[in-house]
């Protein structure tokens, strides 16, 4: 004769202890009860067990509470009720019931994980975003610290220690690195060493300590320091790879790769960059693709691919104008108005100018209202209005010079000679001329180039240089930018 059925709550705890695979005897000693309080508990025979006494047992063997829930929703689908025979016609045959406790009991399984996953990501969404405005907090406090003792800071501030503010420490390096190359460097460095500190398994660690030397790399570069660049980013995938996969993603490898495709964008290493920023826009979410097009469309600018450059600024529109970043959709329209004097599509290209020039007003983008005045002088030549050409370029070459802009500068220089040139007027191109050579140099222009540059200030002198002659020079001169010579001195 079969024996009675304990209640649910009895077999929940005799299954959770049997899961743990300890006996009656450990529970016991575990909850400081005898053993024949387990027994007559699981039993349901002399003591009634209710859902507090049980709350507190299974917290004994490391339980909680959601457990007993899963466990009961699991028993309750083995302890139904077997009928010897149907009370109605109309009822369920005992292989009906059975075959819907099976499907049932594998939905309701599949959805109760399926749930407990969602909950998870939930759960680790909410934490990341509090780390985050929690750095950002921190962030307020800590931009006044003189870049010396930020990683000093970092070291003796417990707080700091953490893989949140170390990603803030990144991207502020980043934004740095707009202006001060330096402050970048001693950013990234503290981003390294709170990474270093933060609490984590050795597999988080790693990955978040590969994370921020990639930055480490990225302000190096910025810095014209490209061996030291090369060996942190050698650095930072060694580490990115021996780590673990980052619960939540909250870093992406595609960082990485969107940071080295501009080291080998500087180092001329176009068909690496163009690789590395395709994986990174594979990957990247939504936010980032338009961010990381304009970057592409940079890097083919200075491969002398200006056709697909404008191109790319087409596809990058509509995710940057459905953005939220004034900076994003300014540099689009800036670089869409370049790529245009590049083609010498110029009547397009001035028609877009009155408005850069309001917008650049209201961004108080100083050094871009230099750069339009340039470009308004570059249109005025093609268009044969040789005055106001002349007039444009040279309070631009002044203005580059007020803001220590020396590269630009003598790039507007080059191209008031050429001007010059075009109206015979070779004494004043062949002053200008000997003016650039020391400043391209100071900016360790490539070799051939500035053999180039010499050859044209010598023919310059002599009266044989002409305005042919400036503008090849010119266009060479534009696309060896790299260092302190590139355009807007951008962080990325």
């Amino acid at each position: 004769m079969p024996r009675p059925i304990p209640p649910p709550l009895s077999l929940a705890l005799t299954y959770l202890r049997a899961a743990r695979g300890w006996t009656q005897k450990d529970l016991a000693v575990a909850a400081k009860v005898t053993g024949q309080k387990i027994c007559d508990l699981e039993k349901g025979t002399r003591t009634k067990l209710d859902l507090d006494t049980l709350d507190r047992l299974v917290a004994a063997m490391g339980y909680v509470s959601e457990d007993i829930t899963l466990a009961l929703l699991f028993l309750g689908g083995l302890s139904a009720a077997s009928r010897d025979a149907q009370p109605s016609p109309i009822e369920p045959s005992a292989a009906d019931l059975r075959r819907a406790r099976r499907i049932a009991g594998r939905v309701g399984l599949a959805e109760t994980s399926r749930l407990y996953q969602q909950l998870q990501e939930l759960a680790r969404a909410r934490r990341i975003e509090q780390a985050r405005k929690q750095a950002a907090r921190i962030w307020e406090a800590l931009r006044r610290c003189p870049s010396a003792r930020l990683r000093e800071q970092v070291t003796r501030s417990p707080a700091l220690h953490d893989w949140a503010v170390a990603e803030r420490l990144c991207d502020e390096s980043v934004r740095a690195a707009a202006d001060d190359a330096g402050r970048a460097l001693d950013l990234a460095a503290a981003a390294v060493q709170a990474a270093e500190l933060s609490p984590g398994d050795e597999t988080w660690r790693l990955r978040l300590q590969g994370y921020c030397w990639a930055f480490l790399g990225n302000a190096q570069r910025v810095g014209n320091d490209f061996a030291a660049a090369e060996r942190s980013f050698a650095t930072a995938w060694r580490l990115w790879r021996a780590g673990g996969p980052l619960a939540g993603r909250p870093l992406g490898e595609w960082r990485l790769e969107d940071l080295e495709a501009s080291l080998r964008r500087d180092q001329r290493r176009f068909d690496a960059a163009f690789e590395l920023l395709e994986r990174a826009l594979a990957a990247a979410p939504a936010a980032a693709r338009g961010r990381i097009l304009l970057k592409k469309q940079y890097t083919q600018e200075q491969a002398g691919e200006i056709e697909a450059a404008l191109a790319t600024l087409e596809e990058a529109a509509p995710l940057i104008e459905a953005g939220a970043d004034p900076n994003l959709g300014w540099t689009l329209k800036m670089n869409r108005v370049v790529m245009l004097v590049h083609l010498r599509r110029f009547t397009e290209a001035e028609a877009h100018l009155p408005e850069l020039r309001t917008r650049a007003i209201e961004l108080e983008r100083r050094l871009d209202l230099t750069r339009l005045v340039w470009l308004g002088g570059r249109i005025a030549a093609d268009r044969g209005r040789s005055e106001e050409a002349r007039a444009a370029l040279a309070q631009a070459r002044r203005e580059f010079a007020a803001l220590e802009n020396g590269y630009d500068s003598a790039l507007v220089a080059l191209e008031l000679a050429s001007l010059l040139l075009e109206e015979g007027r070779a004494a004043e191109a062949a002053a200008l001329a000997d003016e650039m050579v020391p400043i391209f140099r100071s900016l360790r222009v490539q070799r051939e180039t500035l053999a180039a540059l010499q050859v044209f200030c010598r023919a310059a002198g002599a009266h044989t240089a002409t305005p042919e002659m400036a503008r090849r020079l010119l266009a060479s001169l534009e696309r060896s930018r790299s260092g302190e010579a590139r355009r807007g001195k951008e962080g990325e």
